[in-house]
């Protein structure tokens, strides 16, 4: 799929640039030729390491992790409809409740990994990332049965957890377990690191920062957004406010008086000035752009917007 290729370079992974859903599709479909392939979102380009690993101040914790954990299995069992089992399962419960655990999240739907990219606006214009893995049989495990502790592992794994939570079924969850390296227990290599021929079995794909909110629209469409990926009032409430509200990505400041407010297709809605408080409006079906003061409520019929 050379057309959406922006870099190669022996020994990196291979980097591909999409501006589209269905960009995005014919390239996930075409990325490996088997199906051992799993889907990471990113909103910006961090290395592929777990959270617990991303602070170097937090040495502490690591030494402590596992009593972190046993904090974690006491405190939690209130909350939970389906207790885990063992530490796998209680590794995937904390992970998608935010306590920073050796597990980085992946998925094995693209979509679900696209909307992960796109879902807030850019960071400083930089382009969102979707990585790709594909994944070795030696390396999956599809049972925390008769397994090694979580804590023990050498390599890092690629572990399909029991559906012990619900945002896991829903997002199609997988998750990388990783290994602390061997002369620096507190430092955990990144997997851009560790895999072997990461050129072969990684890639990257970039997302502009610009095709951000109307990829984010047409997921939408698709029924990939908040309250189907996370279950529940949180997600409902999110997709809700974002349907009938604007995100900062859609709205331009055009001018030290005006700002510019488009629809996710980019078509223009109106203009708002919050120093006179007055909306500008322009409809195919309206005529002439009408001005709205809205301190008076009075509407100016203007000959161009």
């Amino acid at each position: 799929m050379k057309k959406y290729l922006k870099y190669e370079d022996h020994g990196k992974s291979r980097v591909f640039i999409i501006t589209s859903v269905s960009q995005f599709i014919e390239l996930t479909d075409w990325l490996f030729s088997d199906d051992k392939k799993i889907f990471r979102g990113q909103a910006c380009d961090w290395p592929l390491v777990p959270s617990v690993g991303r602070n170097i101040l937090v040495s502490d914790f690591l030494v402590s992790e596992r009593q972190i954990i046993d904090e974690f299995k006491r405190e939690s069992i209130p909350y939970l409809d389906i207790i885990p089992k063992d530490y796998w399962q209680w590794l995937a419960v904390a992970q998608h409740n935010r306590l920073p655990t050796r597990l980085l999240d992946w998925t094995e739907n693209p979509l679900v990994a696209l909307w992960f990219a796109v879902k807030d606006p850019a960071i400083v214009n930089k382009p969102g990332i979707v990585w790709t893995f594909n994944y070795e049989d030696t390396e999956a495990i599809f049972s925390s049965e008769n397994q090694p502790e979580p804590f023990d592992i050498k390599q890092t794994q690629v572990y399909f957890p029991e559906h012990v939570f619900t945002f896991i079924q829903a997002q199609s969850g997988i998750f990388t377990v990783h290994h602390k390296e061997g002369d620096n227990p507190g430092r955990f290599p990144s997997m851009e690191e560790e895999i072997e021929y990461s050129e072969y079995r990684l890639a990257k794909i970039e997302i502009p920062s610009e095709c951000f909110k109307s990829i984010r629209y047409d997921l939408l469409k698709v029924g990939v957004n908040s309250a189907s990926l996370f279950p529940g009032l949180p997600g409902l409430v999110d997709r809700i406010r974002y349907k009938h509200m604007w995100s900062k990505d859609e709205i331009k400041q055009i001018s030290p008086d005006w700002m510019e407010i488009r629809d996710q297709e980019g078509h223009l809605l109106f203009k708002y000035s919050p120093t006179t408080n007055q909306i500008q409006i322009k409809h195919k079906y309206m005529g002439a752009p009408r001005t709205v003061d809205l301190n008076t409520r009075q509407v100016k019929i203007e000959k161009d917007i």
